[in-house]
């Protein structure tokens, strides 16, 4: 049996168990009202038997008064008055003695005092001629009632019946386009999704599945670009010292130092590369692990242009800093790799005897963070994708200025896993201003 009841589906078991509560609320119902109906049938009788006592009781004191007595006659009269109307009576007098008839009918009965002048002369008990509360009409009404009842019971429970395969199949349905859906996400299709219908819980459901795809499918876009950027990263260096190695093998390279030099900055040049992926990689990770507290915006800037102003000057580049008290919540290491980043990038793509401006600022629950440069600047067409890894402008972002195009990324990155935002404003020729948007307390 257990067997079997795992093989049921959910349609099939809400059904069963929507139907088993139409079943049980039409039989309750349907014994609940039987037995009110005899109660109240009953309650009927017993009323108009209390009745017909009392009536009974009023006839005796009229005949008693006319006699000033019980008489045979005042007896007989009573007693067919009162089959007329279906039921039998025994009539005792103040004493208890019993006038007629002398053996009691058996069955429901009810008893009147007959008072005359306020004075108790008897007592009228009547019972009905068939030993019965409930009269042929009564016993009718109630088996009429009876199959009303039993047919009204039937079409609530076909209705019922209906109506719980009707809801079961409502209620399964967003569960099989789930399923339907996780089945073509397991044979690949990564960019199904699920539209939120039905029961609250089932719509959270589907966006927590639809979540769970756009996470696969930005992971799996990840990973192949990843590779496809990678191996054409990899490919200029390692072609550069392959070709120097076999030159040098060849002996047709007789500069052996200059040789080395060369293979050893393209070497440089490939760590550089690999660690720049691996930071990517780990800004990249859904849910990235985040220390989050209150920082001092404006300290972490002054702290990292002091560490990066000898790079600065290297280049005769000024830094000029406007800072004003800015809180952030956030990660202080990684809000460090954020100015790290935005600083390096200034520098590498300002000529030398350029400035680079960074400012804090307050702005309600945000902080911001602007990092100003007077360099290359970025052409309007190349401004939606300066955040994609290993992306440069064929002109602006040439490889001769030795970045591997994925600070912005990392950046990018940083500053979504902390729920901010990054905008950027440039022209070619004038430089470029970013700004990055954190907010202040946690959000809900």
């Amino acid at each position: 049996m257990s067997r079997l009841w795992r093989r049921v589906g959910l349609r099939e078991r809400l059904a069963f168990a929507l139907a088993a509560v139409a079943v049980l609320s039409v039989a309750m119902g349907t014994v609940l009202a039987d037995s009110g109906l005899d109660s109240r049938l009953n309650q009927y009788a017993r009323d108009r038997l209390h009745s017909a006592a009392t009536h009974g009781a009023d006839l005796a004191a009229t005949l008693y008064r006319t006699q000033s007595r019980w008489t045979a006659g005042a007896v007989t009269e009573l007693g067919h008055l009162a089959e007329m109307d279906g039921y039998r009576v025994v009539l005792s007098n103040a004493a208890g003695r019993i006038l007629g008839p002398v053996t009691p009918a058996r069955g429901p009965a009810a008893s009147a005092i007959v008072r005359v002048h306020g004075a108790n002369v008897g007592k009228v008990t009547v019972t009905p001629v068939r030993g019965q509360i409930l009269t042929g009409e009564d016993r009718n009404l109630h088996s009429r009632l009876a199959t009303l009842h039993l047919i009204a019971g039937a079409v609530a429970l076909v209705l019922g019946l209906l109506a719980a395969v009707l809801l079961a199949r409502a209620l399964a349905r967003p569960l099989h386009r789930l399923t339907e859906a996780a089945r073509r996400m397991q044979h690949g299709d990564l960019d199904v999704r699920v539209k939120p219908t039905g029961a609250p819980e089932l719509r959270e459901l589907a966006v927590a599945f639809n979540h769970l795809s756009e996470t696969l499918e930005h992971l799996e876009r990840i990973r192949r670009d990843a590779a496809a950027d990678v191996a054409h990263e990899l490919r200029t260096p390692l072609a550069g010292i392959v070709s120097r190695i076999e030159a040098a093998q060849d002996g047709v390279l007789p500069d052996e130092q200059a040789n080395l030099e060369a293979m050893h900055t393209e070497a440089l040049r490939l760590a550089r590369l690999i660690a720049d992926i691996g930071k990517l990689a780990e800004a990249q990770q859904p849910g990235l692990t985040l220390k989050k507290e209150t920082i001092d915006l404006r300290e972490l800037a002054e702290q990292r242009l002091g560490i990066q102003r000898d790079a600065a000057q290297e280049k005769r580049i000024v830094f000029i800093a406007h800072l004003t008290d800015a809180q952030a919540y956030g990660d202080r290491g990684r809000v460090v790799q954020i100015i790290d980043n935005l600083l390096s990038n200034a520098v590498r793509y300002t000529d030398p005897g350029g400035t680079v401006t960074v400012e804090t600022s307050q702005d309600g629950p945000q902080a911001e963070l602007a990092v100003t440069d007077t360099g290359i600047g970025i052409a309007g067409d190349d401004l939606p994708y300066i955040f994609e890894r290993f992306w440069r402008g064929e002109r602006s972002r040439a490889r001769a200025t030795g970045g591997a195009g994925i600070g912005l990324a990392i950046v990018a990155e940083l500053v979504r896993a902390h729920n901010g935002r990054i905008d950027v404003e440039s022209r070619p020729g004038e430089g470029s201003r970013f700004t990055v948007t954190l907010p202040s307390v946690p959000l809900v």
